[in-house]
């Protein structure tokens, strides 16, 4: 796995606020049957259900959890599914890669240079105290690597040490809450950088492009400033853009922002690199800056 990236080591961790580890709140393990109702595919459900399970097992009995997690066959490793651990300045305590056990990796980077131990860490210590990180990572016995999805959780010890227990699917479907969880990033990252954030919602080692997925930003006048997929795109007015199907989609995502904040929009659109149009539903939430109005979005494809 490559180690060198386009991210300087903890840049998109200072870019974001977060709350001390002591602090555990509330919205990961309370209700999970809430918690995972949002998902619509078993998998991604499955997946949720054995972190939250995992970080629970930390929790009941801390440390000597790690030798359940390292059991082949066992429920916390099955296949190409595997439970990891992590300390919060990147310690590696459980993974399927043995020879990461016992390093300090706050600085492992993805292929496109994406930093996930610390995005890891960062989904953890928010609000939520929990989250998804979506990057390229080589599956188990094979050598080039796939798109990986993974959930993570922070945990906490009965000895008051704090972990990060996570679990990830490669190329899994996309959930609608990936959209929602990507703007919602986004947004955070805009109101502490401002439009200095751009460049960071245009980065291909950043968290927000992955797949065939990207943060996209608008004005109210329908001016694109942001668009990984298509730079092409940017400063260009796209108000009277139609889909294959007519329907001006762009008007609409302004419309629903406007007048509800938020909400969702179907269309018909490409995916990055193809020219045949398919489903895709894009979630939109509307930002004020500085006294200008701008429209935050990302979708996932429906097919």
């Amino acid at each position: 796995m490559e180690t060198n990236g386009l991210l300087k080591s903890g840049q998109m961790m200072r870019t974001f606020s977060v709350i001390p580890a002591v602090i555990l709140l509330i919205f990961c393990g309370i209700n999970t049957s809430a918690q995972t109702s949002k998902y619509k595919y078993q998998e991604t459900i499955n997946l949720v259900n054995l972190v939250n399970d995992a970080a629970s097992l930390i929790g009941q009995k801390g440390e000597n959890a790690f030798k359940d997690f390292m059991a082949n066959g066992s429920r916390w490793r099955s296949g190409e599914t595997y439970v990891f651990v992590c300390g919060l300045k990147g310690e590696i305590y459980v993974h399927e890669d043995a020879s990461l056990i016992g390093k300090t990796e706050i600085d492992l980077k993805d292929k496109n240079g994406k930093p996930i131990i610390q995005w890891f860490i960062r989904k953890a210590l928010g609000v939520g105290q929990c989250g998804w990180t979506h990057y390229l990572w080589v599956k188990p016995g094979k050598t080039t690597p796939s798109w990986k999805s993974s959930y993570v959780k922070l945990a906490k010890a009965p000895s008051g040490t704090i972990y990060v227990a996570g679990s990830g699917l490669y190329d899994m479907k996309m959930e609608k809450e990936f959209a929602v969880d990507a703007v919602g990033d986004a947004l955070s990252l805009i109101r502490t950088m401002g439009k200095d954030a751009f460049r960071i919602l245009k980065d291909t080692a950043s968290e927000f492009v992955y797949k065939d997925t990207y943060v996209f930003v608008l004005d109210t006048l329908g001016n694109t400033l942001v668009n990984p997929a298509d730079p092409s795109l940017e400063g260009k007015n796209q108000m009277d853009m139609k889909d294959a199907n007519g329907k001006f989609f762009i008007r609409d995502m302004i419309k629903t922002a406007m007048n509800n904040g938020y909400g969702w929009v179907d269309y018909q659109w490409p995916k990055p690199g193809t020219t045949k149009p398919v489903r895709k539903s894009s979630f939109v939430k509307k930002i004020i800056i500085r006294g200008d109005v701008l429209i935050v979005g990302t979708g996932v494809y429906l097919d």
